[in-house]
C-alpha cells in the first residue's frame, strides 16, 4: 500500500513513511548509546589513556600527531615564523657566521676573552688591512 506525501515532500501528519510498518529506532536510544559510550570511554581513559598516548607518541608518532590534529578545532591556525637574531636577513646572518668562524680560526682563545677584547683584535686586523703603506720618495743620486 502506497502512502501519499503532502505537496511539500513531507508525510502527512499521522502517516509513516515506513512501508513495512515496523517501528524505527526507539526514541532516545542514540542518546543512551552516546552517554554509555562516553562513560565507558572516560573509564578506559582514566585507566590507560596516558600510557596509551605515551606509547603511541613513542612508537607511532604519525598516528599520534594525526590524532592531535583531528582533535584541534578547525579554526586553530598554527603559524611558524623563524626570525634570525638581530632581525638579520639570511644573507647577513650567513656573513656573520663566516666572520665568527674566521675570528675563531685567527684567534682560537677568543672564547675565553671578553667580547670587547675580541672586537678590538678584529678592528686592529681590519685597520691593518686597510692601512696604506707610506713610501719615501727615492733619493736623488748625490743627495746622500
Amino acid at each position: 500500500m502506497e502512502v501519499a506525501r503532502a505537496n511539500n515532500g513531507r508525510w502527512p501528519s499521522g502517516q509513516s513513511g515506513n512501508p513495512s510498518g515496523l517501528p524505527g529506532r526507539p526514541l532516545g536510544s542514540r542518546a543512551a548509546f552516546s552517554q554509555g559510550f562516553t562513560r565507558d570511554l572516560a573509564e578506559v581513559w582514566q585507566a590507560k589513556g596516558k600510557q596509551a598516548m605515551n606509547w603511541t607518541a613513542d612508537n607511532q608518532p604519525a598516528v599520534f600527531f594525526a590524532t592531535c590534529a583531528r582533535l584541534l578545532p578547525n579554526d586553530v591556525r598554527v603559524t611558524v615564523e623563524q626570525q634570525l637574531p638581530g632581525n638579520l636577513s639570511m644573507e647577513d646572518w650567513q656573513v656573520m657566521r663566516e666572520v665568527i668562524a674566521a675570528v675563531r680560526q685567527a684567534l682560537p682563545e677568543a672564547g675565553s676573552k671578553p667580547p670587547g677584547a675580541v672586537l678590538e683584535h678584529v678592528l686592529e686586523a681590519l685597520r691593518a688591512v686597510q692601512a696604506k703603506p707610506i713610501t719615501a720618495p727615492k733619493a736623488a743620486v748625490g743627495d746622500e
